[in-house]
């Protein structure tokens, strides 16, 4: 007879409960000999171990962390309640299949690329848009001189010839 119940399935191993260790990242595996023996524990793909939660009824019970992969730190037997206690601690996180994601990372890459680019071209039509100014501002100068001069040398005529015309 069970003591701990059937809650959990790693790698298909049925498991009685699953606590959290003293430490973070630290679990506690409860096996009962009558469902599986030190072989069939230590055969569990502890680094990427397929979970499956036995009691859908009970939503919130505790269970090892989706994605992660495990060590095992040491499987302990008690010969009182018949059950091993395999202790675990994390050891990565499987981030599962990113494929996707690297084909969005791969479109927004080319995106950043293609916008880099369009901003280098707008830097040069705003050069190229500075110097045209740039110059006709020098041109503007140049005109503003010259018809100044030329304002002035009718104006030093016209009183010349208005001095004279006068006697």
């Amino acid at each position: 007879m069970s003591l701990y119940g059937e809650h959990w399935k790693i790698d298909g191993v049925t498991v009685g409960m699953i606590q959290r260790g003293a430490e973070n990242g630290c679990y506690r595996v409860i096996i009962e000999r009558e469902y599986a023996e030190l072989p069939q524990i230590e055969a569990i793909s502890w680094q990427q171990p397929v979970i499956e939660h036995l009691r859908p009824e009970v939503p919130d019970e505790m269970g090892l962390p989706e994605g992660y992969g495990f060590t095992v730190e040491r499987i302990t037997y008690d010969s009182a309640t018949r059950s091993y206690t395999v202790e675990l601690k994390t050891a990565r996180q499987y981030l599962g299949d990113v494929a996707d994601y690297q084909a969005q990372v791969e479109e927004l890459t080319a995106s950043l690329s293609a916008k880099e680019q369009e901003a280098a071209q707008l830097r040069e039509t705003v050069a190229d848009k500075e110097a045209a100014i740039e110059a006709q501002s020098q041109e503007l100068a140049a005109l503003k001189e010259d018809g100044t001069a030329a304002a002035e040398a009718q104006l030093q005529a016209a009183y010349t010839e208005g001095v004279e015309s006068n006697g």
